[in-house]
């Protein structure tokens, strides 16, 4: 492994074998000894947690009663993320809310409540924005010369003072005011939860939830990106979501055509601000480079950039803990950054998006985790999970999106609770009316007369839950740790750990034995433990990303491209069996002599001289060479049209004369259509059906080479072709 120490400067070893770290030599200096040695009491802690979602990226099914404002409004007046938010409200409005949000959703009585159920860790979720800003969000960056807390606690209300005071940064109207921007004071509230954190005794990771352009597309990324508008009260975003971050996606092939590196590399420097900004906090032990990138974003993209991530972050903060998000490809990741200290591979565990199916099936699913974990942890790296929660459906509003709902979903008929109230001041409260509130997406999901949709939830939900929450409990308990999703939720139990608490389906306290009726829950008669393999692929494990764009969302342009494609695939079909007819009513003719008629040579002579077309009707390019013709008529030529090399000295008019009484009629015309109309790649496969092997070359070949490649044996060649020469010179000559 690269040695790193404190203050040294990091060279980044160059990938030549893999991202892999070996030791340089058999000694390591001490302070990768020490470094060693954290991260292992770090991994060992068994990390039990709770994501505070919600709080610096908003999401609208988390924090419903912010998002009130927006219904009923047109394009340009809705927000459907943390984005929209900002811009729709401006950055005074905005500012205002926010600041207000910040200070009442995240509380020191809360997080002290967490410590006493046993949590020793919190997962914060945050945005590139707050260390590298840009619009709607500017106004909420770091100071460009931090101040760093000391570790001694006798200082650290001094410090934290100075560094609240270091981190405003404000920009002045025309008048010498300070003006506001809509995430002003995102830092100082960091802060002030971290130093709330140290306070209870709890640790933090710091998870990049949010990143410019968005890594998925939905609203977790701070960016709900390609939202068409159908009309003022309509719009779509399932069938034509998208991912930005990583470049430009294409929706046809569903592969990247081309990578923003510009993007990697900018998430890369905020990574190592963030490292920069925070590595004093005692109770930070890591950051996670980046949540939940989308399953399309290609696998040696991801790996470059959690690479360069890692050795940006070692160097600012070499005792943390890097965790990377498996992209739900958990089987993956075998011998990536093998050797490098201190990496955790994160996935996320839910079945709120599995077909309905009996509570047994659920609980083996949840049990098959163990061997998993154990299996990726043998494979590769710690795993830990970084999202998990007691949900079995998505009835929750606005989980899929705001008012939107994925194709095909909810798959259970949902309840109705009433609306929570807005805790911020001077926000509307939910729609009291009988009729859904716009705009309207693909699905539904919104509020109606004052009752918000959620899960019905199981008969025996007091008796299940506390089960579903063992079974995890003892599938997870493999891996480094869990974060439960979330620490609270207006709405929905299942997705709240203090109403889940409340309810008594968890443990009174996480960090305690399981009680040993909870831990036989995952032992099914005689013994066996339950569940093998993980129920399902990781396509089927995902959450909201795992359907393709839906076929309801096709637009004319893919209908007109799959129209096209079979019409070309039809013809090439319909040629090869013309061809193949007329082939057999040929059969007669001597196969072992090169024969072209007359305008098939000068088909073949002007091929030669021909450079690449333009793009045709359908967008392909055509070429045709003298080869190709030969190896495609080759089979149908007869004895009348053998040829020599004084043919082609023939005065070009003659290639034109008509054809003997005995020829088949037409032949020439259907012929001359099907060569002009074929583009290479038909012709190559009508050829490879007709001859037996593949045919064309690129540029116009040498037709005695294609003579050669499809005439007869070397020692009958010379002979036959001089006698059917003299053959057709003859017939020529009549017909002049």
């Amino acid at each position: 492994m690269v040695r790193v120490g404190r203050r040294r400067r990091l060279a980044v070893p160059i990938p030549e074998t893999g991202y892999t770290c070996s030791r340089e030599g058999s000694s390591a200096s001490s302070s990768d000894s020490d470094e060693r040695r954290h991260h292992e009491q770090l991994l060992g802690l068994r990390l039990r947690g709770v994501n505070l979602a919600g709080w610096m990226v908003l999401q609208p099914w988390i924090t419903p009663s912010l998002f009130y404002q927006f219904e009923g409004k047109p394009q340009g007046l809705t927000a459907f993320d943390m984005h929209g938010f900002c811009a729709v409200l401006g950055a005074e409005e905005g500012n205002r809310q926010l600041r207000e949000h910040w200070v009442k959703w995240v509380t020191e009585k809360d997080l002290s409540k967490l410590v006493e159920q046993g949590i020793n860790t919190v997962r914060i979720p945050v945005g590139d924005w707050m260390w590298m800003p840009y619009e709607p969000y500017i106004g909420s960056a770091a100071p460009a010369s931090p101040v760093f807390c000391p570790l001694r606690a006798q200082s650290a209300v001094s410090c934290e003072r100075s560094a609240v005071r270091s981190s405003r940064h404000f920009r002045l109207t025309s008048s010498g005011a300070p003006l506001r921007r809509c995430t002003d004071g995102a830092i100082d509230e960091l802060w002030r939860v971290l130093r709330l954190c140290q306070r209870v005794g709890l640790k933090a990771l710091i998870d990049l939830h949010a990143v410019r352009y968005s890594q998925n597309g939905f609203d977790n990324s701070g960016y709900t990106r390609n939202v068409t508008w159908i009309d003022p009260d309509h719009f779509s975003h399932w069938p034509v979501r998208s991912a930005g971050w990583q470049g430009a996606f294409d929706p046809l092939t569903m592969t990247y055509a081309s990578i923003s590196w510009d993007n990697i590399r900018t998430t890369v420097q905020v990574l190592q601000r963030i490292a920069i900004a925070l590595r004093n906090f005692p109770d930070v032990i890591g950051v996670e480079a980046l949540n939940e990138p989308w399953q399309f974003t290609p696998l040696d993209v991801l790996k470059a950039f959690y690479w360069e991530s890692y050795w940006a972050v070692r160097t600012a903060a070499p005792r943390w803990l890097f965790v990377m998000h498996d992209a739900f490809r958990l089987d993956e990741w075998a011998g990536f950054m093998r050797g490098c200290e201190g990496v955790v591979l994160d996935t996320h565990v839910y079945q709120a998006w599995f077909d309905i199916r009996p509570q047994a099936s659920f609980l083996e699913n949840a049990c098959s985790w163990r061997q998993r974990i154990r299996a990726i942890q043998d494979s590769s790296m710690p795993v830990i999970v970084g999202e998990w929660s007691l949900a079995t459906d998505n009835c929750a509003m606005w989980l899929n999106g705001f008012h939107d709902n994925a194709p095909g979903y909810p798959k259970v008929d949902c309840g109705w609770a009433d609306c929570p109230q807005p805790y911020v001041s001077g926000v509307a409260g939910p729609p009291q009316g009988d009729d859904l509130p716009g705009p309207h997406g693909t699905g539904v999901s919104a509020p109606k007369g004052g009752k918000c949709p959620v899960s019905k939830g199981w008969e025996n939900d007091d008796e299940y839950q506390p089960q579903a929450a063992a079974a995890r409990f003892v599938a997870f308990e493999p891996g480094v740790g869990w974060f439960y999703m979330n620490f609270k939720a207006e709405l929905q139990p299942q997705w709240s750990w203090q109403a889940a608490q409340r309810r008594g389906w968890l443990p009174p306290n996480v960090s305690a034995p399981i009680p040993r009726r909870l831990l036989n829950v995952c032992i099914a008669d005689g013994g066996q433990f339950r569940g093998g393999d993980a129920q399902g692929s990781d396509v089927e494990q995902l959450p909201w990303y795992n359907a393709l764009p839906s076929p309801h969302g096709s637009n004319s342009v893919v209908l007109l491209f799959c129209f096209g494609l079979g019409t070309l695939l039809a013809l090439a079909a319909l040629l090869k069996l013309v061809l193949a007819l007329v082939s057999i009513s040929t059969q007669r003719a001597q196969q072992g002599r090169l024969q072209l008629p007359p305008r098939l040579l000068h088909l073949a002579r002007k091929s030669q001289q021909r450079t690449p077309g333009g793009l045709g009707p359908l967008g392909l390019k055509t070429r045709v060479s003298s080869r190709r013709v030969v190896q495609l008529t080759y089979p149908l030529m007869s004895d009348h049209y053998a040829i020599d090399e004084g043919d082609e000295e023939q005065d070009p008019q003659i290639l034109f004369s008509p054809p003997r009484q005995n020829s088949l009629p037409g032949r020439r015309d259907l012929l001359d259509a099907a060569i002009g109309l074929l583009p290479s790649w038909a012709m190559d496969a009508v050829v490879e059906a007709v001859v037996g092997e593949p045919g064309g070359v690129d540029g116009g070949g040498d037709f005695e080479a294609a003579g050669e490649a499809v005439g007869a044996p070397a020692g009958r060649r010379e002979g036959s072709t001089t006698a059917s020469s003299r053959e057709h010179t003859g017939d020529t000559g009549d017909s002049t």
